[in-house]
């Protein structure tokens, strides 16, 4: 484990009382949208810090680690840094395309946070926190191992049908996504190993840990307010409903991401003014790129005639490259 700290006495003593362990499971490939997350997190929960923040990761090395503390105001976090060691137990589970395997590692989420934590609070990576958590984070869960959103599409599946996904059959259903977690209650109903049997027995299920989450958790979890976890669809545009609905999570959902070079999310735009406060802001070039990019995807969205002429332009030039390849080996 590695320690991302601030010096001793740098914050007001209890604050942390207010505001317990944060918790990401994330790998490599999500260190841009992790150090914005939690750029999000501290800039709108100042009178948290220093947050206590935990990231179970696979494959972060220490320089990016470095660029993730430092992308957080000064003072601010304590990052502890828990690398799993293997994911084999998932080799044989699937995941939709573009999910990282990572995300069967919130399922041992307890194994990483002292036995002393009675709760904690669980962030995807594809996240932007807008407003304070501290009303989240003293929710009452009551008799409730996890409080969470229903995820808004499959949820409805579940209410209007007989079961959610693949094997699942559950009464409501929710996204992973953001999780408020009674850590004492997780262990004794012994979500992990419920969760794992689950996979065990349907490793092709479609939503792959969130779909054993919500069967080991099925009448256990209390319905959390949308604006905890205010899904995303591509088309959506945060500056219109972010006040008016009062968001305080925003998750990104789809495979629409804001940080992806030339995405046609309509919120690239505001999801960058907080990753241009991090480590890793665009360059100019890499800004300039990127919108080259989405303007070219845009126009070949609209024209079924230029993407004819594309199709045509590639196959043009794959056999180009065929033929000279095969001029080359003639005179070699």
């Amino acid at each position: 484990m590695n320690v991302h700290s601030i010096p001793t006495g740098a914050s007001p003593a209890g604050a942390n009382e207010r505001l317990g362990p944060i918790v990401f499971a994330v790998d490599e490939a999500y260190a841009v949208p992790l150090a914005t997350a939690l750029r999000s997190v501290a800039e709108n929960n100042q009178s948290a810090w220093p947050l206590d923040i935990h990231v179970i990761h696979q494959g972060i090395d220490e320089e990016t680690k470095r660029l993730v503390f430092e992308s957080l105001p000064a003072r601010s976090a304590v990052i502890q840094w828990h690398p799993i060691a293997t994911l084999s137990f998932a080799s044989g589970f699937s995941t939709r395309p573009g999910v990282s395997k990572m995300t069967f590692a919130r399922i041992l989420l307890p194994q990483f946070l002292p036995q002393t934590c009675s709760r904690a609070l669980y962030l995807d990576g594809d996240i932007l926190v807008l407003g304070a958590l501290e009303n989240l984070w003293n929710i009452d869960l009551g008799e409730a191992v996890i409080g969470a959103v229903p995820d808004y599409w499959l949820d409805n599946v579940v209410k209007n049908g007989p079961g959610a996904t693949g094997g699942a059959r559950v009464k409501r259903y929710f996204n992973a996504g953001i999780l408020l977690i009674d850590l004492a209650k997780w262990r004794n109903e012994r979500i992990s190993e419920r969760s794992l049997d689950y996979l065990d027995r349907f490793p092709t299920t479609e939503y792959s840990d969130q779909d054993a989450l919500n069967v080991a958790c099925d009448g256990k979890w209390k319905i959390l307010d949308r604006a905890w976890n205010f899904q995303f669809e591509p088309t959506q545009a945060i500056a219109r409903i972010a006040l008016e609905q009062k968001v305080a999570i925003v998750h990104f959902v789809t495979n629409v991401k804001p940080w992806k070079s030339g995405s046609l999310s309509p919120n690239v735009a505001f999801y960058d003014a907080f990753r241009s406060r991090t480590r890793f802001a665009l360059t100019r070039w890499e800004r300039a790129r990127s919108g080259l990019k989405r303007a070219g995807a845009r126009l070949l969205a609209r024209s079924a005639l230029l993407r004819a002429a594309w199709s045509c332009t590639k196959s043009a030039g794959a056999r180009l490259n065929v033929a000279r390849m095969n001029r080359g080996a003639k005179n070699a």
